[in-house]
């Protein structure tokens, strides 16, 4: 407990492709967080700077649009691929902490990015002969906001449970 959380989120990074041991509440979210808060910090001082301060009156609605497509898709794609390893590492480890199969993050995880779009895609293109094509469009999309917000609240119900290893020599456990 005596860990800083900026100490908790280099050891996330140390152990991007470690999938055996735990990792506890307070080391998930801080690295989880703190990626948030960068995130934040990065898309909100780069609009500041572009937009607010070197654009003037007439040139903001450019400058925005400009904002938008250099740095605010690159951070909103290239972000979550550079995540993608060590996030999956470490709610796999999480699922260890509360007693879970990592396969529990990393089955729901799979389910939202690639078993859930290719699904919609079969059944759109099923329905879409059958139905109107904007009605189609959106049942689709209410569905899989839907199936999306459910998977979000296991995982976070999932992620915030307490740990279930009382020991941490333990041999399940990891040392940091």
């Amino acid at each position: 407990m005596t860990d800083s959380l900026w100490k908790l989120y280099w050891v996330v990074w140390k152990n991007s492709f470690v999938y055996q041991g735990c990792a506890t509440r307070r080391e998930f979210w801080s690295f989880i967080i703190i990626n948030l808060l960068v995130f934040f910090f990065i898309g909100a001082g780069s609009y500041f700077l572009f937009v607010d301060v070197i654009a003037d009156k007439t040139s903001a609605g450019g400058m925005a649009l400009a904002w938008a497509y250099f740095i605010f898709l690159p951070l909103r794609t290239v972000g979550p691929l550079i995540l993608l390893i060590p996030v999956l590492s470490l709610g796999v480890r999480r699922m260890h902490d509360i007693g879970k199969s990592g396969w529990w993050f990393g089955g729901l995880l799979f389910t939202e990015f690639f078993f859930l779009p290719v699904l919609s895609i079969q059944v759109y293109y099923i329905f879409g002969n059958v139905l109107d094509d904007t009605y189609c469009q959106q049942v689709f999309r209410n569905i899989n906001m839907g199936v999306s917000i459910i998977i979000a609240a296991v995982l976070l119900w999932l992620c915030c449970k307490p740990t279930k290893i009382k020991d941490p020599a333990s041999p399940s456990a990891v040392m940091n």
